[in-house]
């Protein structure tokens, strides 16, 4: 049987990759151009006044926002920034995760060296990250790569203790086999034990956690956006109506600074909002796609 999540997954997972990479190239306009707003005058005696925001057109294919910048080159030059740092803070929580996990698992015999770590896990990351960068995204004096591995490092840090958890666990029950006793009996290391018997059954699994962390990073970090910590640095602008806006135009900085269009001009809420759930859309497919392989091995092979 075709496992069809997997390659779709795969198909939408590459394209927004090539976006990532090639966004600005593809981008129609620069990042900073901004659609004049004037007057129209023709010869049938019809005045009026043309303002941004834009409907799409064909000029602006996905609209204009409030200032007229060009949606579809904003998307595109935010691309990198939304997928780069949530697939970085992912593999990160995995490696270092997965290795205190594999290690610890082999090492310690008490079930509750894992399950006292893994109730750190239960304690919201966005709360604990948001009254950590509310008092410096805002206006920061710290530059936008700056404001990102700090991010980036708080991600990363909220996220190991689930992961540590999890792997810990799956150890545990890999550990009660007869070749790893063998193996330590025979006076196998910690980490030979780690490599060479127990990673290559965990193949699959990392796989399919490390799609789903990218998933759990990109929800954070639109959780974040909603409230206006924004990735890379939020602008404060202060008028008749207070305006808070992303520095890198990350997917989920676009939503957040635009989510009072929700009730008019829908297409600047519309279109960023729709590749933000494209992306998670994307990955969750390929993760459900990775986890019918897992299962097609193991019944492959049922002494694994």
């Amino acid at each position: 049987m075709i496992n069809w999540r997997l390659w779709l997954g795969m198909v939408l997972t590459v394209s927004l990759v090539f976006i990532a990479i090639f966004g600005p190239a593809l981008a129609p306009y620069d990042e900073d151009f901004m659609e004049p707003s004037g007057y129209y005058y023709n010869d049938n005696d019809d005045f009026g006044v043309y303002a941004a925001p834009f409907a799409p057109s064909r000029d602006h294919l996905l609209g204009t926002d409030q200032y007229g910048y060009d949606i579809l080159t904003l998307l595109l030059y935010g691309a990198k920034y939304t997928l780069v740092v949530g697939v970085l803070v992912a593999l990160l929580r995995i490696v270092i995760g997965a290795l205190f996990g594999l290690l610890n698992g082999i090492r310690n015999n008490h079930e509750k060296v894992g399950s006292s770590f893994g109730l750190l896990g239960s304690i919201p990351a966005f709360i604990i990250i948001y009254f950590v960068m509310i008092g410096i995204v805002v206006n920061s004096s710290f530059s936008m790569m700056e404001l990102i591995l700090i991010q980036s490092i708080l991600m990363t840090l909220v996220g190991i203790p689930g992961v540590y958890a999890a792997v810990f666990s799956k150890t545990k029950e890999l550990k009660k086999n007869l070749y790893i006793s063998a193996s330590k009996a025979l006076g196998a290391r910690s980490f030979r034990i780690a490599w060479k018997h127990l990673l290559p059954h965990l193949k699959g699994t990392l796989m399919v956690m490390f799609v789903k962390e990218i998933i759990l990073v990109l929800s954070l970090i639109g959780q974040l956006g909603i409230f206006n910590v924004f990735l890379g640095g939020t602008i404060y602008r202060q008028g008749g109506e207070d305006v808070y806006l992303s520095v890198t135009h990350d997917w989920a900085g676009l939503i957040g600074q635009w989510r009072s269009f929700v009730y008019d001009y829908h297409w600047v809420l519309f279109y960023p909002l729709l590749a933000f759930v494209l992306v998670i859309f994307s990955l969750y497919i390929l993760s459900r796609g990775l986890e019918l392989k897992d299962k097609q091995g193991l019944k492959k092979y049922p002494h694994i």
